[in-house]
């Protein structure tokens, strides 16, 4: 990376339009502009990421957007981006740190494996499920009993909607 050419640094307030412009153009990259609610120039990239808990391994990190404008891919900008969020997360005590990637961005699995990412997909074959704002709704309209059978046998779940 040319020296002085970049710096990573914490965003702060005054941060935000450049931000939302990145999260737009990222959202567009993934084909899902559609789903960005929030609207909002010189950033480049930016790493968002939030701390959440295991009970298994402890405090962690979920990287949630990670984006460089593809004029400056390719220089050690993700790298270094990585590294400083990295360096957070080792200073707070997590214990790993995790986040999705699209199927189809084999370019950035490559990319994560190369920084000694493991791909839980292909070891531990796991989903990521999501649920919906209008999901969530749903869930509390409905209710759930738990009924008993003739044989005594407490089993079966009958969930009925409330109208």
């Amino acid at each position: 990376m040319e020296e002085n050419m970049y710096s990573v640094r914490s965003a702060n307030s005054e941060d935000c339009e450049a931000i939302m412009s990145l999260v737009m153009e990222l959202a567009v990259h993934v084909k899902c502009e559609h789903e960005v609610k929030i609207k909002a120039d010189n950033m480049v990239g930016y790493l968002l990421y939030y701390f959440t808990y295991s009970p298994w391994v402890g405090k962690k990190a979920f990287m949630e957007d990670f984006y460089v404008k593809p004029e400056h891919r390719n220089k050690g900008i993700g790298t270094e981006l990585l590294k400083s969020a990295v360096k957070v997360f080792l200073d707070t005590h997590c214990n790993s740190m995790e986040w999705a990637v699209r199927w189809w961005n084999t370019v950035a699995v490559e990319f994560y494996k190369q920084k000694g990412a493991i791909n839980l997909t292909e070891t531990e074959q796991f989903h990521i499920l999501r649920l919906t704002e209008e999901a969530m709704q749903n869930l509390l309209t409905k209710r759930t009993e738990k009924m008993v059978n003739s044989n005594g046998d407490d089993g079966r779940i009958l969930e009925e909607f409330q109208m």
